[in-house]
């Protein structure tokens, strides 16, 4: 079964609930391992409002389960108007939770046609840090081999000026097939060259216009590119990069000086800063719509203006965290940081932590993968992977408002530190590799 935890358990509900619609030769109703991905309005992962809403929320109404479970040869265990009609019920799941990996902590009705589930924290933020540092760069890597299906990518020649002398749609052009290049590398998918190309094989071709008229063939795929355009007359945008990465750094130098505390250290000048800053926020403006969708430019302060130094603003905070941490080990102000085995992270179960490891952490596995799962039908999820980056930045944010994590040396807080610093680990180690996916490059001081 897939080690992902919120995967396991959707397949683990369904277990407990349903049994085959045809009972198997021997009489009994014990059906095959499940191997379902997506429940639908079944089940319900949340990743936002944990407190309030759960970790997860359940259909309570039989009916609403009916046709999804006939399509798959299945029908509910029970006879009744609600799935767990009473508090024996819901206390009958939990007990029989205790038997899973990641067991269930409570269940309660939210409303009359839901019941709303958390998981015990524990053993999931256990499994995501071991995970994440562990992995590290290959956390959410799908594992692929001389038997995954295989993908042929192509770029569609460009025309014209080339380098910081193309016009802005030709760069997307080009870093859209970038960028998809490095989301393969992540995929099950196999990349082969077009020499290489197999019965099977998925032939995806960038580009601007689709060339197939009509219906494309089944092994050809056509990903087009949207316009860029103007914010205000919506024409398309006349900028050139090197023209549009000099607007956006000067956005981006206002930015950095007009924020507290912003100060590059000797060996980088704010210039550096903002320049890679600027390449940060021409990606994230260029991406943060469907890649076939026409995106706006921003001039004059209309558009998107704070996503990217947003995120890396927060990637720097993480840096100097570590970096800060690392000093004072070094001075002898704080013992080195023991291993993870030996942390305690019940401290890391509260809700503002529970956020970061539950809805962002957990989730990058399940969001790079679905990234990928329309690819044979000319579609790429890139743009919810800058999505994900800004609002783990956000979570991350919160975290940081309402926990200090340098604390003083104290016996009593030694613990609840290296905890932090594990997580502050983990939250880098995820961005970073967010980051590198799309092609921007993290920076390391405020």
């Amino acid at each position: 079964m897939d080690c992902n935890p919120r995967l396991q358990v959707g397949q683990q509900l369904f277990e407990f609930f349903t049994k085959p619609e045809k009972p198997d030769e021997s009489g009994g109703d014990v059906a095959a391992p499940l191997l379902l991905k997506k429940f639908g309005k079944l089940i319900r992962y949340n990743n936002d409002d944990l407190t309030e809403q759960g970790d997860l929320t359940l259909a309570a109404i039989p009916r609403y389960w009916q046709k999804y479970l006939k399509s798959q040869g299945l029908k509910l265990r029970i006879d009744g108007d609600e799935l767990l009609p009473s508090p024996v019920d819901r206390l009958e799941l939990m007990e029989h939770s205790r038997k899973w990996r990641f067991p269930l902590a409570e269940i309660t009705v939210l409303n009359k046609e839901r019941y709303s589930l958390r998981f015990q924290r524990h053993p999931i933020i256990a499994h995501v840090l071991n995970s994440v540092l562990t992995l590290r760069g290959d956390y959410g890597r799908s594992a692929n081999n001389n038997q995954s299906r295989t993908i042929c990518l192509q770029l569609q020649a460009v025309v014209g000026a080339v380098d910081g002398g193309q016009d802005l749609r030709h760069y997307r052009l080009q870093q859209l097939y970038k960028i998809l290049l490095r989301l393969v590398d992540y995929s099950s998918w196999r990349l082969v060259e077009p020499n290489d190309r197999q019965k099977d094989t998925i032939c995806v071709t960038v580009e601007l216009e689709k060339c197939c008229n009509g219906k494309q063939p089944v092994e050809h795929v056509c990903l087009t590119c949207g316009p860029v355009l103007e914010p205000i007359n919506k024409g398309a945008s006349s900028l050139t990069v090197d023209e549009y990465l000099k607007l956006r750094c000067q956005h981006m130098e206002l930015m950095a000086t007009q924020r507290s505390g912003m100060c590059p250290v000797p060996m980088s000048s704010l210039d550096t800063l903002t320049k890679r800053l600027a390449a940060a926020a021409v990606i994230v403006d260029l991406f943060v719509v469907r890649h076939s969708s026409a995106v706006s430019v921003v001039r004059n302060g209309v558009g998107i203006c704070k996503g990217a130094s947003y995120i890396l603003y927060n990637s720097a905070r993480l840096e100097a965290l570590l970096r800060k941490f690392n000093y004072e080990v070094n001075n002898c102000a704080y013992e080195k940081l023991p291993l993870l085995d030996e942390i305690d992270l019940s401290v890391l179960e509260d809700d503002v932590d529970w956020e970061l490891i539950y809805g962002y952490l957990l989730t990058f596995p399940e969001l790079m993968e679905s990234i990928m799962d329309q690819l044979d039908q000319g579609h790429c999820g890139l743009h919810l992977l800058v999505h994900y980056v800004e609002n783990l930045a956000a979570a991350f944010s919160r975290f940081y408002y309402h926990k200090k994590v340098l604390l003083q040396k104290r016996d009593e807080l030694m613990p609840i530190l290296y905890a932090r610093i594990y997580l502050i680990k983990a939250v880098r180690q995820v961005l970073n590799t967010a980051l590198a996916v799309l092609g921007i490059e993290p920076v390391d001081y405020v």
